[in-house]
């Protein structure tokens, strides 16, 4: 039986094309379709439904010892109202999850992908062992809703009852709406300037009509799960399940900054340091296609007539009107030229640098 969130019946009221993801009904995207929607979140504002995502609360004496041992970050020297990314490793360094962590007062909210949070409750709580923890799932009460884009803020401020004040990129306050406790946190998964709304989903309805009456004027609208993809894979943004998974660890997938390989331990850093010893074999690139091409995930790249890695993320950008794509190849191959295979045809790739699309977030 597949999941609703507090939002689907208003989706499905404004004619949202509705798909299956991660056990729920989610919109893939509205009436106007994913271009209009991601360019509307590139230049005003968009509003989009997360109450899928996965929220895990981890509270206790050693909470902060034990999210230092089953996370790459660091997490034992967060500042209450801080966010930080981080990943869940097995011991072989494959990639369990990706993940925000947010430190409240007295407890951790790890924020995690919606088809992972049974998955990374389910080992978190297999790991705990003698630590003095405990661990909730807690995605049942709690919903999400994202606020993207330039005019974000002009839209929001006025709803917080204190204001946003100067709050940076990856930080949160702790406000109420309709006096029920929410965080706001200033955090998004799209480039642009941005913040997730955190409150008990019986809220949720109210408080997305009252951010749409409040943004219509602005250019706010209503944004589904194409145009989320779209927008990530501007930045360059790895997804679970494609640019990581149990299969690719992070240093292939070009994310050290999050490993913090000065911890003492944590679970998966010997395996990564045999890696990073042996050398990395595999990383992920970003290519333009030429023309008409339109690159998919799993398309196979080929190099001197020799398959030497595939897509993990591939779609037509908006914003830059051609196709892009997030590929995994082989190390070395940079002065060589790569070919994408097309049903049989090669079609030659364009090497460039991430993001595809200069990120305004505010820092």
């Amino acid at each position: 039986m597949l999941k609703h969130t507090p939002l689907y019946n208003w989706h499905v009221a404004e004619g949202a094309n509705i798909t299956e993801f991660a056990g729920y009904k989610m919109p893939l995207h509205y009436k106007t379709g994913i271009i209009e929607e991601h360019r509307s979140v590139r230049t005003k504002a968009g509003l989009f439904d997360l109450c899928h995502m996965g929220q895990i609360k981890v509270k206790g004496r050693q909470s902060s010892e034990f999210l230092d041992y089953v996370l790459t970050q660091k997490v034992s020297n967060m500042q209450v109202g801080q966010v930080r990314y981080g990943l869940l490793l097995n011991f072989n360094g494959g990639t369990i999850d990706d993940l925000m962590v947010y430190k409240r007062k007295d407890e951790y909210v790890l924020v995690v992908n919606a088809a992972n949070k049974e998955k990374d409750y389910q080992w978190l709580v297999e790991q705990k062992g003698l630590y003095d923890v405990e661990i909730t799932e807690i995605s049942d009460s709690y919903g999400i809703i994202g606020l993207q884009g330039p005019v974000s803020e002009h839209i929001l401020a006025p709803l917080v009852e204190h204001g946003l004040g100067n709050l940076k990129h990856l930080r949160f306050i702790e406000t109420d709406f309709f006096e029920v406790p929410a965080i706001v946190s200033r955090t998004g998964y799209t480039g642009e300037d941005g913040f997730e709304i955190y409150l008990p989903l019986q809220a949720v309805p109210a408080l997305w009509t009252q951010l749409l009456r409040e943004g219509r004027s602005l250019g706010l609208v209503t944004v589904g799960l194409g145009a989320r993809d779209t927008l990530r894979l501007e930045m360059g943004y790895s997804l679970y399940g494609h640019e990581l998974s149990t299969d690719i660890n992070p240093l292939e997938a070009g994310l050290d900054f999050a490993i913090k390989f000065d911890k003492d331990y944590f679970i998966g850093k010997e395996a990564l340091e045999d890696i990073k010893r042996e050398g990395v074999k595999r990383e992920i690139k970003a290519f333009f296609t030429e023309g008409r091409t339109i690159p998919r995930a799993g398309y196979k790249v080929v190099c001197e007539n020799r398959e030497v890695g595939y897509v993990t993320s591939g779609t037509f950008s908006p914003t830059l009107e051609k196709g892009i794509a997030l590929v995994l190849i082989e190390k070395g191959l940079n002065e060589k030229e790569l070919f994408l295979d097309v049903r049989g045809k090669q079609r030659p790739l364009v090497s460039t640098d991430l993001p595809f699309v200069q990120g305004r977030v505010k820092k």
